[in-house]
């Protein structure tokens, strides 16, 4: 067990918001408007971007991910309504998302499509890996009632399962982006599968254990 975040300099951590882990590093987003980058026993390596809207700088980033596949990070830089991706040695490559998202707060990878959740339209958007937006599902006028949607998860089988807080509520989408289930949960908010395919969802102070798959 180690403690990430040096107690000052470039490695002290301010208010982190999103964690992404690899094969050999860790990376954590900050309110100040940067990334941190960690090795896996926990050194500090090294401090990327700063506020502003060019390429590798950021307002607000949240939720990031790898992909698996090459290394390539993800990131919701999401005052600046975009996602920006970083090369596995954590220089710019691209930006997309300028044009549909508002408030991106997280961002998972399949091996089709990359899923944006955007709080403040509501919606869920999935681009594919060209950048171009394939789909929103779950928008204003859809009928889900969706407020404040706040973490999602994707099972092996491409099924959607998605934490609403304002709705007092789970709603589970099949790959297909049909609506299987609608669950209340008072105040949802983070929301993950164990090894015995439970559906495990934490919710203003409590823990609930749903059985859904």
């Amino acid at each position: 067990m180690f403690k990430l975040g040096d107690e000052e300099g470039e490695g002290k951590m301010n208010d982190p918001n999103g964690l992404a882990i690899c094969r050999d590093r860790i990376l954590i987003s900050q309110s100040n408007n940067c990334i941190l980058n960690y090795q896996m026993n926990g050194k500090f390596i090294s401090r990327i971007g700063k506020p502003g809207k060019g390429e590798l700088e950021f307002y607000g980033p949240l939720g990031l991910t790898f992909d698996e596949s090459n290394g390539e990070v993800y990131i919701c830089d999401s005052d600046n309504h975009r996602i920006q991706i970083l090369s596995k040695e954590l220089t710019y490559k691209a930006q997309f998302g300028q044009d549909n998202l508002n408030y991106p707060l997280e961002v998972k990878l399949t091996k089709e499509f990359i899923y944006i959740l955007d709080v403040s339209n509501p919606c869920l958007h999935l681009y594919n890996y060209n950048l171009v937006l394939h789909k929103s599902i779950i928008s204003r006028g859809s009928g889900l009632q969706l407020f404040y949607p706040y973490f999602f998860y994707i099972d092996n089988s491409n099924n959607i399962l998605i934490t609403a807080r304002s709705s007092d509520c789970i709603i589970l989408f099949d790959s297909k982006f049909d609506i299987i289930h609608k669950i209340s949960i008072v105040y949802p908010t983070g929301i993950a599968v164990d090894n015995r395919g439970r559906v495990i969802v934490v919710g203003d102070g409590c823990e609930y254990i749903l059985h859904i798959f």
